[in-house]
C-alpha cells in the first residue's frame, strides 16, 4: 500500500462516484476536483508529494496534447500513474506513449463502470459505480443494466437525482463533494448522507432557474442548432441540453465569459449521429480556441471572446457539409 496517495478527478456525478470507488481501496487518499480538462496540464505541474495519484474522468484538451504528455513523463518520475477515463483520446496519445502504472480506458462506459472494474469494491459498494453510470447516461450496459435490476429502477434513479443535485449545488464547494465521497465509501446512498438534502433541493431550484433562463433566452442561429449565452451557475452543459431541448434542435450550446474568453459547453439531440467531439476540434483549433476531449454527444471547450462569431460561422459551415 503505498504511503501517500491522490487522486484528482472531475467534479460531477461521474468523477465524484469514480473517485469514491478508488478511495475505496485506498482509504487515506486525498480527492481534488477539476472543473474541467483545461486544468489537468496545471494540476499536474503543481501536484503534492504523493506517492501514486489516481486520475479519473478527465480526458485530454486537444491543445494541450504535448504539454500533458510532458506532464504525465514529468509525473512518472516520482508518481505511480493510474489512469482511469473514458473520453475520446486525441490522436497519439495511447496507453503506449503515457507512462502509467495502469492505464483504464474505454469510450461509451462510464468512468465509475471502469473504476469499478480496475477497484473491485465490495459488492455491497457496487452501486456507487451505478450512481456515476446513470449521472453520466452511460447505465445501459450490460454490467449496469444488471445493477439496476438488482437494486431497482424507482430507488436508484431517485438516489442519483439526490446525488446529482447536490454535486450541482456544490460546483465549488470542495470539502462538501470529499463528505459526499466518505458518505459513499461508508456505505450511505445519498438521501442518508448528512446534510446532503439540502443541497439536493438546492440543486433543483438552480435547475429549475435554468431551464427558466433558457426557454426566454434561446436562440435559434440555424436550421439545426440553438444557442444560450452567459448562462447562470456557469452550468453551460445543462443549459446547453436545455437549449436543444426547449428550441427541438439538433445541437445545443451554452456559453459563458471568463476572462478573454468565451466557454462553451454542445449538447447534441438523443436521434442525432453528429460527432461533437471531432466538430469542435477541427472547428475551435482555427479560431485559436480549443476543445474536443469530450463525447459524440457532448463536448466543450473556450474561444476568444473576440473570435466567438467567427467560431459560430466556422461551426455552422462544417456542419452543413
Amino acid at each position: 500500500m503505498p504511503k501517500e496517495v491522490g487522486i484528482l478527478t472531475h467534479r460531477d456525478t461521474d468523477g465524484v462516484c469514480a473517485a469514491a470507488i478508488a478511495k475505496i481501496c485506498y482509504p487515506a487518499a486525498y480527492v481534488e476536483f477539476c472543473e474541467n480538462v483545461d486544468e489537468l496540464a496545471p494540476r499536474l505541474h503543481a501536484l503534492p508529494a504523493w506517492d501514486t495519484v489516481v486520475i479519473s474522468d478527465l480526458g485530454f484538451n486537444v491543445a494541450q496534447k504535448i504539454e500533458l504528455k510532458n506532464a504525465f513523463k514529468e509525473v512518472s518520475k516520482s508518481h505511480k500513474i493510474i489512469y482511469i477515463d473514458h473520453h475520446l483520446l486525441p490522436k497519439g496519445i495511447t496507453r503506449r506513449t503515457l507512462p502509467c502504472y495502469a492505464f483504464v480506458h474505454r469510450t461509451n462506459v462510464s468512468c465509475s463502470e471502469l473504476a469499478l472494474g480496475f477497484f473491485k469494491p465490495p459488492v455491497s459498494l457496487r452501486y456507487i459505480a451505478l450512481l456515476g453510470a446513470i449521472g453520466d447516461y452511460q447505465e445501459h450496459t450490460r454490467r449496469m443494466r444488471r445493477l439496476v435490476v438488482k437494486y431497482g429502477w424507482r430507488l436508484i434513479y431517485l438516489e442519483e437525482f439526490l446525488l446529482e443535485q447536490a454535486i450541482e449545488a456544490s460546483r465549488k464547494d470542495h470539502p462538501f463533494k470529499r463528505k459526499i465521497i466518505q458518505g459513499l465509501v461508508q456505505g450511505l446512498w445519498p438521501s442518508e448522507i448528512p446534510g446532503l438534502m439540502e443541497r439536493a433541493r438546492s440543486g433543483a431550484r438552480r435547475e429549475r432557474t435554468m431551464e427558466n433562463y433558457v426557454r426566454k433566452n434561446v436562440k435559434r442561429i440555424s436550421r439545426n442548432m440553438a444557442l444560450v449565452t452567459d448562462v447562470p451557475f456557469s452550468a453551460t452543459g445543462l443549459a446547453a441540453s436545455y437549449a436543444a431541448r426547449v428550441a427541438n434542435a439538433e445541437i445545443g450550446m451554452g456559453t459563458y465569459r471568463k476572462g478573454n474568453y468565451i466557454r462553451f459547453s454542445m449538447r447534441r439531440d438523443e436521434k442525432s449521429n453528429l460527432n461533437l467531439n471531432e466538430l469542435v476540434i477541427q472547428t475551435a483549433s482555427k479560431i485559436s480556441g480549443s476543445g474536443g476531449g469530450g463525447h459524440d454527444a457532448a463536448v466543450g471547450g473556450r474561444v476568444p471572446i473576440r473570435k466567438f462569431n467567427a467560431f459560430l460561422r466556422q461551426l455552422k459551415r462544417e456542419i452543413s457539409r
